[in-house]
């Protein structure tokens, strides 16, 4: 009997060699273009040619709840946690965030809960997990709802007034699916309440996953419009990396502990101030300011005039971008 003759008897259907292999490498493709829809096709695919596989049964649940089919992805992670297959901690990671877009906030209460008292959770997760247990509380306490007009569960964690559980929250967007977010990130951007520091994590959120459309942004005494994903990163900024320059050139030969305490300081800075910079771009004047900071910060004695000559700038205006960064210096400490 021939092979083909065989195959159409026995009702087999036999795959090309590598088509598992070549689902899965391509979905992962689309996974990291953020083509979800595209991503969830084709490892479904490879998972029903291999369902005990760990590395596609992982990729197949990440495509699913960036896709946002949530109630899909709570049965795989359910099924995955229960066959034991793949990394447990990154399963259990992403079925806590599958149950929070369900409103499901006491499964999370319960399984958090659960996990510590079997002194299972290892310690780099320990943070993240009571942070996850405390806002799902907060949630279930507050009573708030998936379907109430007044509240929702994204906004318990943007209007939440902890600065730290909002930047964990945030930063954790960055390989998300933002879109159901994205109204309240944009909003985010304008309001006056909102710190700087997370404005920046916000913008940073929206240019990794590529916005293109143009946001206001309204942050200490600056505000413009941009499109997040033309942005550059913060450590790009002309200013910033002009500004360290010049600080090597006067303090990288005798001072060079002093030189990375203000670098670290320039970046602080810029992050607080991006996508904006100061106004008087003279890199040699805010050089001369962040010296200005280095004397203060060591309590050493200083002429402003001598130190203005030295950087080649006006005392004044030094000593005007000197008291401007230490305002910033004031919003930026307690962050970092």
């Amino acid at each position: 009997m021939k092979r083909d003759q065989d195959e159409r008897e026995t009702g087999k259907i036999i795959p090309f060699p590598g088509l598992k292999q070549r689902y899965f490498e391509k979905g992962l493709d689309c996974l990291e273009a953020h083509d979800f829809q595209e991503a969830v096709r084709l490892l479904r695919k490879a998972k029903e040619m291999n369902e005990a596989d760990p590395h596609i049964n992982s990729a197949y649940l990440a495509a699913l709840y960036e896709n946002g089919d949530y109630l899909e992805a709570k049965f795989l992670a359910e099924e995955i946690l229960r066959e034991g297959i793949g990394q447990y901690f990154e399963i259990i990671d992403i079925y806590l965030m599958i149950l929070i877009q369900l409103n499901e906030h006491q499964q999370v209460i319960d399984t958090i809960e659960a996990l510590f008292d079997e002194k299972e959770v290892p310690a780099h997760k320990a943070e993240h997990f009571l942070t996850l247990l405390q806002l799902s509380k907060k949630v279930v306490d507050n009573g708030i709802n998936r379907y109430s007009d007044e509240f929702s569960v994204d906004q318990a964690f943007f209007n939440s007034q902890d600065l730290h559980e909002q930047t964990i929250q945030l930063g954790s967007l960055v390989d998300k699916n933002i879109h159901p977010y994205l109204d309240s990130l944009i909003k985010m951007l304008a309001d006056e309440h909102t710190h700087p520091f997370l404005k920046t994590i916000v913008l940073n959120v929206l240019r990794e996953n590529k916005i293109e459309k143009s946001v206001y942004v309204k942050k200490l005494n600056f505000e413009g419009d941009f499109i997040p994903a033309n942005l550059l990163e913060v450590q790009e900024m002309p200013l910033f990396s002009a500004i360290n320059k010049n600080l090597e050139f006067h303090l990288g030969d005798h001072n060079p502990v002093l030189l990375e305490q203000l670098k670290e300081m320039n970046g602080r800075h810029a992050f607080i101030l991006y996508p904006f910079e100061v106004q008087q771009g003279d890199p040699l004047l805010w050089a001369a300011a962040y010296r200005c900071m280095g004397y203060e910060m060591y309590g050493e004695q200083w002429n402003k005039e001598k130190l203005a000559k030295i950087f080649g700038v006006k005392c004044e205006e030094m000593i005007n971008a000197f008291s401007f960064l230490l305002s910033i210096e004031e919003i930026s400490s307690p962050i970092l």
